[in-house]
């Protein structure tokens, strides 16, 4: 095992938001590009009090930082690409490069030290992955099969050993996500008629039916779909999460992804989808026949739940701004505005979610000019006030 150095300050007090009251502290500011990660996993410790957030110094490779929230101090554990994280376990996975092999590595976020789980050997590193809830088993990809075609590795933690799980047309984007509630079934997207060049990097997102969402046995590679996305519900925006032990996925769909380097275009509505709500939360939970709508009234975009599966963050991209709101009701708050502009480079993108101890909202901005992470803390009978306020989600009627 190996132990990180020591802790550096550098957080400036980003102020209060005068709406929420929440005070907002940048976590990072040296000239280099640092994130949160991504929103679909907690990156944190089980308490809440430490975060993992990479960063790309110029030139070198990605490093993984530590973040106590407590004391806002920062510290380098070293190179590594994060690919996956079980708060519950205070653990994260990187993958380490640096060596004649990459290799899976585990960091303890309380202990602040590293250990090796597996090698690659010569094996690619997969682009995405997941470990299960019970840390026994590491699932990656995707690996192009032939044109169009891509599987999933699953990799047994003991033995190293190493199998295709399954195989599915147009999965150049997965997202997987083990089911933290029972580690049995995986989330994985697939963009149809989308095409990727995993080499240069190439591709257009999708085509006319936009992405949709599937589950994966992890146990048998059976490949289930959901119905998620055209003819079922718009198309979905590419933000998926599963709610904690709940079972159950939430996912944003309803407005065109639009960007310098792939444009999406669906053509005209079909008549059932233009009486569907626009830029809306839904929620599914697979063998169910149908998605729900959980909230509507702005154009949410990215999206995560809290460990508890009582609530949902999200952002508006129309304006940046960070809310709160409850599954059960679908009414949100606004917690507060990330300023950021989100364009073409994810390091842009707001990406928020909540600690596990409903403490903090973590998310990205580039305000400053270059990529940082902040931390909005929750302020004292905010979640009260959500969980207290009445609307009609599929009317868009909230307190946000």
């Amino acid at each position: 095992m190996s132990a990180a150095p020591g802790w550096i300050a550098e957080a400036i007090r980003f102020g209060m938001d005068e709406e929420s009251g929440a005070e907002v502290e940048q976590l990072t500011s040296e000239p280099v590009t640092s994130t949160n990660i991504y929103c679909e996993q907690r990156y944190t410790s089980a308490d809440g009090h430490r975060i993992a957030l990479s960063r790309a110094p110029f030139g070198q490779p990605m490093e993984l930082w530590v973040c106590d929230l407590r004391s806002l101090r920062l510290q380098r554990i070293g190179q590594g690409n994060p690919i996956g994280a079980n708060a519950l376990r205070d653990a994260i996975y990187y993958v380490d490069g640096a060596g004649e092999s990459p290799r899976l590595m585990r960091l303890n976020l309380k202990e602040l030290t590293s250990e090796m789980l597996f090698s690659f050997g010569t094996s690619v590193m997969p682009k995405s992955g997941t470990v299960s809830p019970d840390e026994r088993c590491f699932v990656g990809g995707p690996f192009p099969v032939r044109e169009h075609l891509y599987s999933l590795h699953r990799i047994d933690m003991g033995s190293g050993r190493s199998e295709t799980l399954c195989e599915i047309e147009d999965m150049f984007n997965p997202h997987v996500q083990f089911d933290p509630s029972t580690g049995e079934q995986l989330l994985v997207q697939i963009n149809r008629a989308g095409r990727a060049d995993l080499t240069t990097g190439g591709r257009a997102l999708s085509g006319p039916l936009g992405a949709t969402l599937c589950v994966v046995d992890v146990g048998t590679g059976k490949v289930t779909p959901l119905p998620v996305g055209r003819p079922h519900t718009p198309p979905i925006t590419g933000h998926e999460c599963w709610v904690g032990m709940t079972g159950e996925v939430l996912f944003t769909a309803g407005h065109y992804a639009v960007s310098r380097s792939a444009f999406v275009t669906y053509g005209e509505a079909p008549e059932a989808e233009r009486k569907m709500p626009s830029g809306a939360v839904w929620a599914i939970k697979p063998g169910e026949a149908r998605a729900r709508v959980v909230a509507r009234g702005k154009l949410w975009n990215h999206l995560a739940a809290s460990d508890d599966g009582r609530f949902f963050i999200g952002d508006d991209h129309l304006t940046g701004r960070i809310h709160i709101g409850s599954i059960a009701t679908g009414c949100s708050l606004g917690l507060c505005d990330s300023q950021t502009r989100q364009g073409l480079c994810q390091h842009s993108h707001v990406h928020a979610y909540m600690t596990p101890d409903n403490g903090h909202v973590i998310f990205n901005s580039i305000v400053t000019g270059v990529a940082q992470v902040y931390a909005a803390r929750v302020p004292e009978g905010f979640l009260d006030k959500v969980l207290s306020l009445k609307g009609d989600p599929v009317s868009g009627a909230d307190g946000g």
